[in-house]
C-alpha cells in the first residue's frame, strides 16, 4: 500500500540504525553473521543439462594415447582417461573457472599447464588470474604467477624440459594492463621474465615452437578491446603482427614479407612437425586468409582466401598441421576444414554440423595423426580416426559445462529449469527425472529463448514459453509464433546480448519485455503496450579506458545502452523498477505512466544494472547489482533502498574484493534473507545485505548468473557449470544466531510428498552415461549438533497420536558388503547411512516406511536415510500430520510434519 508523507522520515531514521536480519513472515533479528556451520550440511545439486559449452584449450598426453584434458571457458578443467568416454572435473577446488589454454610437457606427462582466462574476446568474456601447475596429471594444482594477466592464448612446453614454458597473454579485455606479451619460465613457473612486448595495449595470442629446436618460437601479437556497448566482433588496433624469435625468446623478429599490413587482428600460427621450414599463418585482416612459409618465415604466400576458414577471425584463428604430412593441415572455424595440398583447397567441412558450431582448438596425437581432441562451442569431443573422410567423434554431451544466463522454473509437478544455453539455444530441465535419475531424458531443446536470450515459461500454463525478443511457442507441439512488440517504434530497436523478458509476480498474465523501451502485454503477446520512452542515457560517452581503435568503433548513435533488468513488484501490480546497462535505474508507481529517476548519486555512465530485485515485503524497498568491469573496475557493488530510490546504501560488507556482481535476489518468504552471485562464487546474507558470507558448499567455482527461490528450492544458473539445486533450503529462513549457541536444534520440516520410489522401471541407465541425482524421495530432516554427542541419537517419525512409526539411531550397524555375495556390481549397492552424531548440521531422508516387522527384511529396514528406491519393502505411510522427534544428549526435541499425495494424483 502506499506510504503517507510524514513516515519517509521514519524511513531516513530507520537507514541510519543498523539494517536487520530477516526471520519468518517479515519479522528481523539483529544483525549478524551466522555461523556456516549450521548450514554447512547442505547440499548443491547439479542437474545438467549435459550439453557442453564452449573449450577454447585441449591438449592429449603423449605416450598416454587415451587421456586428454580440456578447459572449459567457464568450467574448469576436465579429464578422460578413456578418450572421451566420460570426463571428470579435476580443477574445482581451485577459485577460478575461466580456462584459455592447457599444455602437456611431452618429456613429463604428469606435469600440466593450465593457463586461466579465455581470450575469445567475445562480450560475455569472463576472466582468469594467471598460470596453474600440477605435477601430478592433474590430482593438485598450484598457482604459479602471472596473476594480472587476465585472459591467456596459448602455453607450450619445451619438448625436451618439462620446466621451460612460454606463455602468450592477451592482457585486459577492457583496457590497457602491462601484464600482456610473450612471459617465459624456466624454473617451472616459479618465475617468469616478459620476452616479447611492444606497449599496453597490445597482446599475445599464438605460440609454436621449431619442433627440430625449441630455442625457435614463433609468436603472435594482436592488438584488440572490447566496449561497454554492444557490439559484435571487438576492435583491433595497431600492433598485431607474426614474430620469432632463434635464441629461446632472448630476441624476437618480426615477420613481414608477404603478409598483411591492413586492419591485421588476430592471427593463429603452426609449424608442420614434420617439415621445420613449413610455418602457416591463419590471418584476419582487410587481407586475410591462410598465408604459408616454406623458408621458415623470411617469406610468405597466400595459400587461401576462401572465407569459410579465415571469417570472424577474432573468434577463431587456429591452424593445425598433421604430424608426419605437411601438406594436411586443419583450419578451425564453423567447421573444421581440412586441407591435404598444403592449404590451396578445402573441401567439406570434415566435422561441423547445422547448429553452427564453432571450433576453437584443435590437438593432434604426436605419433598418430588418427587420434585427435577437438574443442568448441560445445565443448570437447575425441576422435580415434581422424584420418577418415568422414572421422566419427566422442560424445560432447556427457560434460555438465552449459553456460546458462537467466533462468526461470515454471510451475509444473514436478517442476523443470528453463535457460538459455550460450551457443547451443535455450534448454529446460527437469529437476525430478522420470526414473531413478535425471538423464538425457530429461532435458530437452527449448522452442524460445534462443542461445542468449531470457525464457518465461507462461505462471499459469507451464508448457506455453516466451523467449528471446519476443516469441512463443508450446513446449509440446514445438509450435512457435513471433509475437515482438518492435514494431512502429520512435527510433529503431537496440539489442545487446540479452534482454529481459520477465512475468509480474503479482499478475500472472503481465508479461514485460525491453529493449530501450519497457513494452508489457495481458493477452500472451497479442496487444502489446509501449509504457516508457527511451530510458537510458541520452550521451554516456565514451570510457576513459577505451583505446581511440575502440572509442572510433562506437554506433553512431550517442545513444546505445538498453534496458537490462525489469523488476515488477511483488506487492503492488502497477509498480516496476528497471535498470539500465549504461547505469541508470527508473521506477514507475503505476505501470508506465509516470517515471522517477532515482540512480544513485556514484552510478556513472556505463555501469551495468545486471539486476534488480523488487521487494517481496515493501514496494519502498529494492536491490540493485551493478557491474562495472567493462570500466575496469572490477570491485562488487550493490545497492538497497528503502524509500523508492530517494537513498541508496551500499551493501558490500563480507564480499570479496576485486570480484563484479551477476544478480541479486530476494527470498520470498524470509524478509532480509537474500542470496548474490559473482563471477566466481554465491554468497548469502540473513541481514538484508548488511553482511555477506559464502554459500557455495559444494558447488564449484563458475560465474553465478542469476539464482531463484521455487517453493523451498534455490536454483541457480552458472556460465559454465549448468544448473544446481539446493533442495529444500528451508534451513536457510529458520537460522538465527540463537541456534549457534544451542547444543543441538531440530529445524521445522517442510511439507512432504509421497512419491513412487526411484526406479528405472527395467534395465537401469548405466553408471557411466552423463546422468544427476533425483532429489531425495522422503521427508527431509536437517538438524544441527554444537558438539558431537557423546551417546547414540535417534530420530523418530511419530503419528498424529503419538506413536513411533519409524525410530532411526545413529548407533544403527550399517551391514557389511561381502563381495563373494553380490550378483551386481558394488555400485549398485546403496549403502544406507544411520543418523550422524557429528558436529555440525545433518540431513537425514526419511522414506515414509514404518518401521519393519521384527526380524524382517524389507527395505531400508534401519532408517530409510538413503531416501528409499527400487520395489519390494513395506509400502508408505498414509498422507497425514505427523511428527519428528530427535533425541540428543539427554535433551528431546520435536517438530511438526505433514506428508502429502502426491498432486498428480489427486483427483
Amino acid at each position: 500500500m502506499s506510504r503517507p508523507a510524514h513516515s519517509y522520515l521514519l524511513l531516513a531514521l530507520v537507514l541510519i540504525a543498523p539494517v536487520a536480519a530477516g526471520a519468518l513472515n517479515g519479522l528481523r533479528a539483529q544483525p549478524q553473521r551466522i555461523d556456516p556451520s549450521l548450514y554447512a550440511g547442505l547440499r548443491w545439486r547439479n542437474i545438467g543439462p549435459f550439453r557442453g559449452g564452449r573449450v577454447n584449450g585441449v591438449s592429449g598426453v603423449p605416450g598416454q594415447p587415451n587421456t586428454f584434458y580440456f578447459g572449459s571457458v567457464g568450467g574448469g578443467v576436465w579429464k578422460t582417461t578413456n578418450a572421451g568416454r566420460t570426463w571428470l572435473p579435476i580443477f574445482d577446488s581451485q577459485p577460478i573457472a575461466s580456462i584459455g589454454a592447457i599444455a602437456v610437457a611431452p618429456s613429463n606427462p604428469d606435469i600440466v599447464y593450465v593457463g586461466s582466462g579465455e581470450a575469445d574476446m567475445r562480450s560475455q568474456i569472463s576472466y582468469g588470474n594467471g598460470m596453474y601447475k600440477s605435477t601430478d596429471a592433474g590430482k593438485t594444482w598450484t598457482h604459479v604467477g602471472l596473476d594480472d594477466t587476465r585472459q591467456i592464448g596459448k602455453v607450450i612446453v619445451d619438448p625436451r624440459n618439462p620446466d621451460v614454458v612460454f606463455v602468450a597473454a592477451l592482457g585486459h579485455a577492457y583496457g590497457a594492463n602491462p601484464d600482456r606479451g610473450v612471459y617465459r619460465s624456466r624454473d617451472g613457473g616459479a618465475t617468469w621474465q616478459k620476452v616479447l612486448f611492444r606497449n599496453n595495449d597490445v597482446g599475445a595470442i599464438d605460440l609454436a615452437f621449431d619442433p627440430g629446436d625449441p630455442q625457435t618460437v614463433y609468436a603472435t601479437l594482436w592488438n584488440t578491446r572490447r566496449p561497454p556497448w554492444s557490439i559484435y566482433p571487438p576492435s583491433y588496433g595497431p600492433g598485431s603482427g607474426v614474430y620469432k624469435s632463434t635464441d629461446g625468446g632472448a630476441n624476437w623478429q618480426q615477420l613481414t614479407r608477404g603478409l598483411p599490413a591492413d586492419a591485421v587482428g588476430r592471427i593463429g600460427v603452426a609449424v608442420a612437425p614434420s617439415s621445420r621450414a613449413r610455418v602457416y599463418a591463419i590471418v584476419d585482416a582487410k587481407d586475410g586468409g591462410l598465408f604459408r612459409s616454406d623458408d621458415a618465415g623470411a617469406t610468405w604466400t597466400k595459400a587461401s582466401s576462401d572465407q569459410r576458414i579465415w571469417g570472424r577471425g577474432w573468434y577463431f584463428g587456429k591452424v593445425v598441421v598433421d604430424p608426419k604430412n605437411p601438406d594436411l593441415v586443419y583450419i578451425s572455424n564453423t567447421g573444421v576444414y581440412r586441407s591435404r595440398d598444403g592449404g590451396k583447397t578445402f573441401g567439406e567441412p570434415f566435422k561441423g554440423s547445422p547448429g553452427g558450431d564453432d571450433y576453437h582448438q584443435l590437438w593432434i596425437y604426436p605419433g598418430d595423426g588418427d587420434r585427435m581432441i577437438l574443442g568448441g562451442d560445445q565443448g570437447a569431443v575425441v576422435s580415434v580416426d581422424g584420418h577418415a573422410d568422414h572421422p566419427t567423434w566422442s560424445s560432447w554431451l556427457n560434460q555438465s559445462t552449459a553456460q546458462i544466463y537467466r533462468l526461470a522454473p515454471d510451475n509444473a509437478f514436478p517442476y523443470w529449469v528453463t535457460g538459455a544455453q550460450q551457443d547451443s539455444g535455450a534448454v529446460r530441465v527437469r529437476t525430478r527425472g522420470r526414473f531413478a535419475g535425471i538423464t538425457m531424458r530429461d532435458w530437452e531443446p527449448l522452442c524460445a529463448g534462443g542461445e542468449s536470450g531470457y525464457t518465461a515459461p507462461d505462471p499459469l500454463n507451464p508448457d506455453i514459453v516466451y523467449g528471446g525478443t519476443v516469441s512463443t511457442c508450446n513446449a509440446q507441439t514445438g509450435k512457435t509464433t513471433n509475437i515482438t512488440p518492435e514494431v512502429d517504434l520512435p527510433t529503431p530497436p537496440r539489442h545487446t546480448w540479452t534482454l529481459p523478458l520477465v512475468f509480474s509476480p503479482a499478475d500472472q498474465h503481465a508479461l514485460y519485455f525491453s529493449d530501450q523501451y519497457l513494452f508489457k502485454t495481458t493477452d500472451g503477446g497479442a496487444h502489446w503496450t509501449r509504457i516508457s520512452e527511451d530510458m537510458t542515457r541520452e550521451n554516456p560517452g565514451v570510457p576513459p579506458n577505451l583505446d581511440a581503435a575502440t572509442a572510433a568503433d562506437a554506433p553512431e548513435s550517442q545513444r546505445r545502452g538498453v534496458i537490462y533488468s525489469i523488476a515488477p513488484s511483488s506487492v503492488r501490480a502497477t509498480l516496476i523498477w528497471i535498470g539500465t546497462d549504461d547505469g541508470y535505474i527508473h521506477v514507475t508507481p503505476d505501470d508506465g505512466k509516470t517515471w522517477q529517476n532515482v540512480t544513485p548519486r556514484e552510478l556513472t555512465a556505463w555501469s551495468k544494472v545486471v539486476m534488480i530485485e523488487a521487494s517481496h515485503f515493501d514496494a519502498n524497498e529494492a536491490y540493485a547489482a551493478i557491474d562495472r568491469h567493462r570500466l575496469e573496475d572490477n570491485e562488487p557493488y550493490v545497492y538497497r533502498t528503502k524509500d523508492a530510490g530517494k537513498t541508496w546504501t551500499k551493501i558490500t560488507g563480507g564480499l570479496p574484493r576485486g570480484v563484479y556482481l551477476q544478480t541479486i535476489k530476494e527470498d520470498p518468504k524470509r524478509r532480509g534473507l537474500l542470496v548474490a552471485g559473482t563471477e566466481l562464487a554465491l554468497f548469502v546474507s540473513f541481514d538484508d545485505g548488511d553482511s555477506w558470507q559464502p554459500l557455495q558448499l559444494n558447488m564449484p567455482p563458475a560465474s553465478m548468473r542469476d539464482v531463484a527461490f521455487h517453493d523451498n528450492d534455490l536454483i541457480v544458473a552458472t556460465h559454465g557449470r549448468g544448473f544446481w539445486v539446493l533442495d529444500d533450503a528451508s534451513v536457510l529462513r529458520q537460522l538465527t544466531p540463537e541456534i549457534a549457541a544451542a547444543s543441538a536444534h531440530l529445524f521445522k520440516p517442510a511439507d512432504a510428498i509421497i512419491l513412487p520410489p526411484s526406479t528405472d522401471d527395467g534395465t537401469p541407465t548405466q553408471k557411466d552415461e552423463p546422468a544427476a541425482e533425483n532429489p531425495p524421495v522422503g521427508a527431509i530432516v536437517d538438524y544441527y549438533l554444537k558438539t558431537a554427542a557423546s551417546g547414540p541419537l535417534t530420530i523418530e517419525i511419530l503419528n498424529a497420536s503419538g506413536g513411533v512409526v519409524r525410530r532411526s539411531s545413529s548407533a544403527d550397524p550399517v551391514p557389511p558388503i561381502d563381495p563373494n555375495t553380490l550378483v551386481v556390481n558394488a555400485v549398485w549397492q546403496r549403502p544406507q547411512e544411520p543418523p550422524s552424531a557429528a558436529a555440525g548440521m545433518h540431513r537425514f531422508v526419511w522414506d515414509f516406511r514404518p518401521n519393519p516387522p521384527a526380524g524382517g527384511r524389507g527395505r531400508g529396514g534401519r532408517g530409510g536415510g538413503g531416501g528409499g528406491g527400487g520395489r519390494g519393502g513395506l509400502p508408505p505411510v498414509a498422507p497425514g500430520t505427523y511428527g519428528v522427534r530427535l533425541t540428543v544428549g539427554g535433551q528431546t526435541f520435536t517438530q511438526p510434519l505433514t506428508v502429502k499425495p502426491d498432486p498428480r494424483e489427486v483427483r
